[in-house]
């Protein structure tokens, strides 16, 4: 965010509602701003909500690199985007904004991110010919691996992270590394020893020997449907089991993109759970649909009373939700084998976000 980009450069957190906390916290960046030694690389997320945010954005830092990895229907509701080439024309921001000898690292299987495509940037992809190739991209409980091509050599990838599409995350780090000096074996070493932060597929151990696929951080309709074929994907002896909660800011889609899921969810769960108001389009639809086991809560509370005590041996259960009033990893903490780990383990731990809803 526009503020969160100003709190990383003075290397100061959030101080949420506290002034006591913002008071110290800024008076470490005011200390922090004079310091002689600052890290060569600065590695700032331009996330944008509605246009104008690039600007700001922009404003307050040129960078010399421009990582662009795909644009998605998310973020479209009052006051925000209009559609999804709404998102690309305020994305594509970053990559006009780039210093002369700038470089612009671009996913050219995705056809917004492609059309920035030009003589000097670099590119990959698993599709569409690019610099940077990915090829026979597997996965297991135990994480990705994919060959990777460059010029004339060919690199074993393997990663912790769960998501075939996370290759299109995977990669341009690995590019990055590389244009800043690492050599290629050294950035795929680095790439095997990095984890995700809390919520995002991380892999829990559940009651009853059950496994939690926890990705509570946040939602939207096309990492929703990433997030199912990892549930599908990944082999096992138990159910299949989806809690989806609603998918927040999507305007006028909200009705349709949340039908458009319960569709598909009967093809990768044998069992549906969801939380939310509008997650309970997702559970008509996928009954019309003739899905056998599908049950429906207002609250994440509700969900996990329910369903704990039918959690069955080898169950393997994805919890996936945005964050406003679905906040799923409260599911998760009381599914959990070892619910008190989940301090280290779970999003949104904090205790301004405990008090919310």
């Amino acid at each position: 965010s526009d503020f969160g980009v100003l709190l990383t450069i003075l290397d100061i957190e959030s101080g949420f509602s506290s002034a006591t906390k913002w008071s110290w916290y800024l008076l470490k960046g005011f200390v922090n701003s004079f310091r002689k030694e600052y890290s060569e690389i600065l590695l700032l997320e331009f996330g944008v909500d509605k246009p104008g945010d690039m600007d700001f954005l922009l404003s307050v830092v040129k960078p010399d690199v421009a990582v662009m990895t795909n644009i998605f229907q998310v973020h479209i509701d009052e006051g925000q985007f209009k559609d999804p080439e709404d998102i690309f024309e305020e994305k594509s921001k970053l990559v006009k904004a780039l210093k002369n000898d700038g470089k612009a690292i671009l996913n050219v299987d995705n056809d917004f991110t492609a059309k920035l495509a030009k003589k000097g940037t670099v590119t990959f992809g698993a599709e569409n010919e690019a610099d940077y190739m990915a090829g026979n991209i597997q996965q297991s409980i135990e994480g990705l691996s994919f060959i990777l091509k460059h010029e004339d050599k060919k690199y074993e990838v393997l990663s912790p992270i769960l998501g075939k599409y996370q290759v299109y995350t995977i990669m341009p780090a690995i590019i990055c590394g590389h244009l800043f000096g690492m050599t290629i074996e050294e950035t795929i070493m680095a790439v095997r020893r990095y984890n995700l932060p809390p919520g995002r597929l991380s892999i829990i151990s559940g009651v009853n020997d059950s496994t939690i696929l926890d990705s509570s951080y946040n939602s939207s309709p096309a990492a929703v449907k990433e997030a199912l074929k990892v549930l599908k994907e990944i082999a096992g002896d138990g159910r299949k089991v989806a809690v989806l909660g609603t998918m927040n800011e999507l305007g006028k889609e909200s009705e349709n993109l949340h039908k458009i899921i319960g569709g598909i969810v009967p093809e990768y769960a044998d069992v549906l759970i969801t939380v939310g108001d509008q997650a309970e389009i997702i559970a008509e639809t996928a009954r019309g649909k003739n899905m056998k086991e599908v049950h429906s809560f207002k609250t994440s509370d509700e969900a996990a009373k329910f369903f704990r005590e039918k959690v069955k041996k080898n169950d393997l259960i994805l919890a996936k939700g945005s964050q406003n009033n679905v906040r799923l990893e409260r599911f998760v903490k009381a599914l959990m084998a070892h619910p008190e780990d989940a301090k280290e383990l779970l999003v949104r731990q904090e205790k301004i976000w405990q008090a919310r809803l």
